[in-house]
């Protein structure tokens, strides 16, 4: 019996339940109003990582800008209602339809669910929301992209749209990956590196193989050393709470206006760096080529407590 079969299993025969209340009160009042079905489904990962396609099957337009997410619903058994955003990892089209990529982790009731349904299989959804990532016409950044896990999915669509805008400026991506088998997409990046004019990406893995050649840690430890300049970028940081906040924090000391640095969160969203780790992270930072007002600070003595600089 599967995960889905599981949270939703009852006897031959059974009447009406409290689940069947709990559900139909549901329909009646929530916003989860639209309705998609399972097209397909592939396992990237033997680590849990699952790429799902499904057909809008509701009356109503599905409109989608790079950056924006559905959120799904759904009675998972015994675990009530649960529901999450997730981004859509698909570019825009014509078509009725959109692409997830999602992480199934044991606490996580609702990415379990999913990932146990069949093709023909349908979902509660809302949906599309939330800001495009698709810069102005007349900014002239570089675009900085960093992501951790699945957080990489809004990108590979933003980057598609742009190639296909012929969107002028570098494009770098960073993904932050944990294990060299959590590692996927990788055809589609290849392409994207071969299609696009000047977009390329780099892996780090915090938990590298010894013959692993790629970036080796976090994206807060490896990705500082890599920028020579600040004050020409935009950078958009989705996925780990906790390496957003962080590297948005050290990127705003060290002079980045605030407006320029992009935050999607998918977990980790109430942590906060101490100052500590912001000073260690500003530290590997090579780029100068902006005020930074606590670098500044620290070296008047103002903020300066143990004889250190940023």
């Amino acid at each position: 019996m599967g995960l889905r079969d599981r949270y939703q299993a009852r006897s031959p025969g059974m009447g009406p339940t409290i689940t069947d209340d709990l559900e139909r009160t549901w329909e009646k009042s929530s916003r989860y109003d639209r309705v998609a079905r399972v097209r397909s489904t592939e396992r990237l990962t033997e680590t849990g990582t699952v790429r799902m396609a499904f057909d809008v099957v509701d009356d109503q337009p599905f409109v989608l800008k790079p950056g924006q997410f559905v959120g799904i619903q759904a009675l998972v058994g015994d675990f009530g209602y649960r529901k999450s955003p997730y981004c859509v990892l698909s570019p825009p089209g014509d078509e009725q339809r959109f692409e997830l990529l999602i992480r199934v982790v044991p606490e996580g009731p609702l990415s379990c669910y999913l990932a146990s349904l069949k093709v023909g299989d349908e979902i509660s959804f809302r949906g599309p929301t939330g800001r495009s990532m698709v810069p102005k016409d007349d900014d002239t950044s570089q675009l900085c992209l960093m992501a951790t896990g699945v957080g990489i999915s809004p990108f590979l669509s933003l980057v598609k749209v742009l190639a296909d805008r012929g969107f002028p400026r570098p494009i770098r991506l960073y993904w932050g990956l944990r294990l060299v088998e959590d590692i996927c997409l990788i055809d589609e990046l290849d392409e994207l590196v071969s299609s696009v004019e000047d977009f390329q990406y780099q892996i780090s893995l915090s938990q590298p193989p010894e013959d692993w050649t790629g970036l080796r840690g976090r994206l807060t430890e490896t990705v500082p050393p890599l920028l020579e300049k600040l004050g020409d970028r935009r950078f958009y940081l989705v996925g780990n709470g906790a390496m957003n906040k962080e590297m948005a924090g050290a990127l705003s000391d060290l002079g980045v206006d605030r407006h320029f640095i992009y935050e999607e969160h998918y977990f980790n969203l109430k942590y906060q760096p101490d100052n500590d780790t912001l000073r260690e992270i500003r530290r590997r930072f090579v780029a100068n080529d902006l005020f930074s007002p606590v670098a500044h600070q620290e070296a008047g003595g103002w903020l300066q407590r143990d004889g250190q600089g940023p």
